[in-house]
């Protein structure tokens, strides 16, 4: 019941500027689904997040990537762009995929959007694309989990990184 009660904590900490509660849900429950395909293919998937000219919030058709990246298509919008949105595939032991990765942070950035990342392990990450900063919007399990994740494997795991830290993180200093 624990582990149960710790999935539904969203984490409060993160900087200012964070995504409307609105916009999260709709995120939230666009990558739930989209993190069984992912699991089951060993695919990332992804979209983005756009709103309608109303003030409503829309989300496209998500697109199959292969197992290290996912080129969103944009169809004709009519209106704003929000934010991308896409899930890192299933878990594999060689292959760090628990935080976003600096070209996930300098894509939202090129592309003037912010951005989430779905995890194996079920982290909802956010991305603050002009900022070049991203956080956990809740940790472990809160999101579908790969079956197949064993949690430790990315070494610790912060609760936020800027591009700078990523980047040594990826570099393995």
């Amino acid at each position: 019941m624990l582990v149960f009660l710790l999935a539904l904590i969203t984490f409060t900490s993160a900087p200012t500027g964070g995504p409307a509660p609105e916009e999260l849900a709709a995120v939230r429950a666009r990558l739930a689904q989209a993190q069984i395909l992912s699991f089951a293919e060993n695919r990332e998937y992804c979209g983005y997040l756009f709103r309608h000219r109303d003030g409503s919030l829309g989300l496209t058709d998500l697109v199959r990537g292969d197992r290290d990246g996912c080129v969103p298509l944009l169809p004709p919008v009519e209106g704003d762009l929000i934010a991308s949105l896409h899930t890192h595939g299933a878990y594999g032991r060689e292959v760090p995929a628990e935080f976003p990765t600096t070209l996930d942070l300098e894509s939202d950035r090129d592309e003037g959007i912010n951005g989430y990342v779905a995890t194996p392990g079920g982290r909802l990450w956010y991305i603050d694309g002009a900022g070049m900063r991203t956080w956990q919007i809740c940790g472990l399990g809160c999101l579908p989990q790969d079956p197949a994740f064993r949690a430790g494997d990315d070494g610790v795991i912060a609760r936020s990184y800027s591009h700078a830290e990523l980047q040594r993180l990826e570099n393995g200093r």
